[in-house]
């Protein structure tokens, strides 16, 4: 079988868990695709459904055989429009999707309302997958719970105890809002707070460790930070006993549920403690591989008696660390998950691929690049036995390559250089690590002529940039943008030696569109953040206009907060005396965001804004439509379409 996996792999535990393991069960059989740098550039083609996200994707499956699309569901559910996926499976591919959040109703309905898009649902809730039975999908859906990554979770042997009680998750509340979630953030916090006086009073060692929870007005005091994925399984392995509860987002004591971290505890050899879960009691068994409890007293009497008995708690670890890694890995999740899937949907014999082996050099400077083709007058030693290279000359804080997508290339053009794309991504900018949202990052794609003036940072090293290439007037061209052959590599470092467009077009590059390299770099000094979007032409006429209504005292409304409506609402924010209306946004179940008012669409007649920013991309044409009519009142500014005559008028 043949399986193309799409997800958000900026987001790291996508990227480190689910991803990681279908990239070592599946091997050659999986193209692994990032849907960040699909989406960084999406305000581009705002206003068109299928943006370049899904023609990326589409040309992808019109070159490579593919049996099945795997759509990791979560934060892109609703980025690929229906029509997507009526074309993939138009090209006789089955759809199939893993749902990390499902337990009714808050997740479930959610879920429920993209469904339609997937022939395979699998779900980690037992409930999830007997409602979408009950309503008709059959084998269809599928019961899979989470699991954890054997490779970066694990035990380590004789790890001193330097915690009594440790509890890592993130603190759930909103700052700019001032409330809690409708996760579990509220009933969490008040066992925390109870645990944590309780461990006061005995002398034990208590740590929360997790986003956030320096702000906590009294958990702020046993904040441990943010801990890495190593520093996280060291806490664990330093741990006598981990506090480990989770509920689904409805306030609701008995609405339980299972995670990703009820395996990576076990998975590092430590002792769990969680609220009662009848899944997980059919995954773990209770008493002898993890310990539930039922009510706050019941916690408290529990772990008073498993820091003190070392004996039991140690066998009750070990036997869990045995569970888990005997069965509750994410390697075996892919294999259950495609073995059920091949059962459904046969896939198709497969067909043996070429072995393609590609050589990375990495180097930091023109210099180096200069060294290397000395050495290779001398010897080819360098390259190893490398069918095609790819240097990443360059500075950065780090680069991850991915060749997979370019094997219909090496196939068919077997002697051509190849011109392809590289995602950047800046360090440091995300409020929360990890959870990024896109939009923080100020992420880019850069491929083929790039426009120097795009952007307010050097791009090449000899004006102190990070990149090895060479410009002409506006434009540059990047070395790591080719691979060459192997039998071309000299033609490929001679050019950019040459550093002439001519040199450059008689390359005759084929061009591949695909993003083979993912860069991240270190934020440019007087750079503060979303590097990227501030390059992008809806936030320059927007740094045009704004200073212009706030001279003339209109009044401004921003229509949707996520996206282009967090770049708007913050250059709004940041307009000296712009008087800000109010928010339109359906998610925002508050009254205000940030000090300003949010209303609903029907309020719009009654607040008569001088302007309404609309910053919706793929709905932003049916939201246009329904507040046209305020269009002799209120001027609309749809950012989904910069060719929308009303930019004539305003802008100029």
């Amino acid at each position: 079988m043949k399986i193309l996996a799409l997800g958000a792999l900026w987001v790291p535990y996508i990227r480190d868990n689910w991803f990681d393991a279908i990239r070592h069960v599946l091997g050659d059989d999986a193209v692994c695709i990032n849907a960040g740098p699909l989406l960084a550039g999406k305000e581009k083609h705002a206003g068109q459904p299928e943006g370049y996200h899904c023609a990326y994707i589409y040309d992808l499956l019109r070159r490579e055989k593919f049996d099945y699309l795997f759509f990791y569901h979560d934060w892109i559910f609703g980025d690929f429009p229906d029509v997507f996926f009526e074309k993939v499976r138009l090209a006789g591919i089955r759809t199939v999707a893993f749902h990390p959040d499902d337990e009714p109703e808050h997740w479930y309905t959610r879920n429920a309302g993209y469904d339609h898009h997937f022939d395979v649902v699998a779900s980690h809730s037992t409930a999830g997958v007997a409602r979408r039975q009950q309503s008709g999908w059959g084998n269809r859906a599928m019961y899979l719970p989470w699991g954890y990554n054997h490779r970066s979770c694990y035990a380590i042997p004789d790890s001193r105890k330097r915690y009594d009680v440790v509890f890592i998750g993130k603190h759930k509340v909103n700052d700019a809002l001032g409330k809690v979630h409708v996760e579990d953030g509220a009933q969490r916090e008040q066992v925390l707070v109870r645990l944590a006086e309780a461990c006061a009073s005995r002398g034990w060692t208590f740590r929360v460790f997790g986003f956030g929870w320096d702000q906590h007005p009294q958990l702020k005091h046993y904040a441990g930070g943010v801990p890495s994925q190593e520093e996280m399984v060291r806490i664990y392995n330093e741990t006598r006993v981990v506090f480990n509860p989770a509920w689904s987002s409805d306030g609701n004591p008995l609405a339980v549920q299972t995670k990703l971290r009820h395996f990576e505890v076990p998975g590092c050899g430590a002792f769990q403690i969680t609220n009662e879960n009848p899944e997980l009691a059919r995954l773990f068994v209770s008493d002898e591989e993890i310990v539930f409890y039922s009510t706050d007293d019941d916690l408290l009497k529990k772990v008073e008696q498993y820091v003190s008995d070392d004996t039991r708690r140690e066998q009750i670890a070990a036997a869990g660390y045995a569970r888990a890694l005997r069965e509750h890995t994410l390697d075996h999740r892919v294999q259950s998950l495609f073995r059920h899937v091949d059962s459904v949907y046969p896939a198709q014999a497969p067909v043996p691929s070429q072995h393609i082996r590609v050589k990375t050099l990495e180097l930091k400077d023109k210099a180096a690049l200069a060294e290397l083709r000395r050495q290779l007058d001398r010897d080819e030693s360098p390259l190893d036995n490398a069918d095609w290279v790819h240097i990443v000359a360059g500075s950065f804080l780090q680069a991850t390559t991915d060749y997979s997508v370019l094997e219909p290339f090496f196939r068919n053009t077997p002697n051509e250089i190849l011109a392809v794309g590289t995602y950047i991504d800046f360090a440091g900018l995300a409020s929360n690590p990890l959870q990024p949202k896109l939009i923080e990052s100020g992420s880019c794609v850069l491929a083929g002529d790039i426009n120097v003036l795009d952007f307010n940072f050097p791009l090449l090293e000899e004006q102190g940039g990070c990149f090895t290439g060479f410009r002409r007037e506006e434009f540059a061209r990047l070395l790591v943008n080719y691979l060459a052959p192997r039998r071309r590599v000299h033609d490929l470092l001679d050019t950019f030696s040459t550093g002439t467009l001519e040199a450059i077009h008689q390359l005759n590059a084929v061009p591949t569109g695909r993003i083979v390299t993912e860069i991240l770099l270190q934020v440019p000094k007087g750079n503060p953040h979303r590097i990227g979007m501030r390059n992008a032409e809806y936030v320059r006429r927007l740094q045009v206009l704004l200073p212009r209504f706030a001279a003339q005292h209109w009044r401004v409304v921003i229509y949707g907060i996520s996206g282009m409506g967090e770049v708007a609402l913050e250059l709004a924010e940041n307009t000296p005396g712009l008087e800000l209306q109010a928010i339109v946004d359906r998610s925002l179940k508050v009254s205000s965001f940030n000090g300003t008012p949010v209303v609903t669409a029907a309020q719009l007649t009654e607040l008569h804004p001088d302007v309404v920013i609309l910053t919706a991309g793929a709905s932003g044409a049916s939201i246009y439509s329904s507040i046209a009519h305020l269009e002799a009142s209120t001027c609309i500014l749809p950012l989904y379409d910069l060719n929308h005559p009303v930019w004539s008028v305003v802008y100029g």
